[in-house]
């Protein structure tokens, strides 16, 4: 049986017949998208707005509700960080500033090796920055009183022993317009 489905989500058709191709690390993956892959899809995406809300509010205790216990973020600094703890602690620091305002506008997500309970994605994220200047781990973040930049989010994902899908490895590119 196929289906034919189609959901209007960031500006894009997807078609539950039609073969998505994409690019994982330098191989081509061609797979068709079930009716399983369309409700995960949807998932990753509900999870990645969840992780850009959670920064824009400081609501960081949240983030418990994104990250698996074990997960790894990458692009936070010189050295990965490790554990819901400290990436909780790390995202705290850097916008814990109530004069550090943010608006991420999660927008082309493409999943990739979609297995029944991981998952991989590649997103895009629009920022807009307004506030003081920002210290990260490594030196300055920002240093202008406004910014509007792009993030690339690499993304693993695990379904956990509740059925909820959790970040494992996330790999943060920040792309200064």
């Amino acid at each position: 049986m196929q289906y034919s489905i189609a959901l209007l989500w960031s500006g894009i058709f997807l078609f539950s017949t039609l073969p998505w191709t994409g690019a994982t690390t330098g191989n081509t993956t061609t797979s068709s998208i079930g009716l399983a892959d369309v409700i995960f899809l949807a998932s990753i995406q509900q999870l990645l707005s969840l992780f850009s809300i959670s920064l824009d509010i400081k609501d960081f205790a949240a983030l418990r509700d994104v990250f698996a216990p074990d997960a790894v973020l990458i692009g936070g600094g010189a050295t990965p960080i490790t554990g819901v703890d400290a990436i909780e602690e790390f995202y705290t620091m850097t916008f814990q500033n109530e004069s550090f305002k943010t608006e991420h506008t999660s927008d082309t997500v493409f999943g990739y090796n979609l297995r029944e309970t991981t998952k991989s994605s590649t997103s895009y994220a629009a920022v807009a920055y307004f506030g003081p200047a920002v210290l990260e781990r490594g030196g300055v973040l920002f240093s202008n009183s406004s910014a509007l930049f792009r993030e690339r989010f690499n993304n693993e994902y695990k379904v956990n022993a509740h059925g909820a899908l959790r970040i494992t490895r996330q790999q943060l590119t920040i792309l200064v317009w």
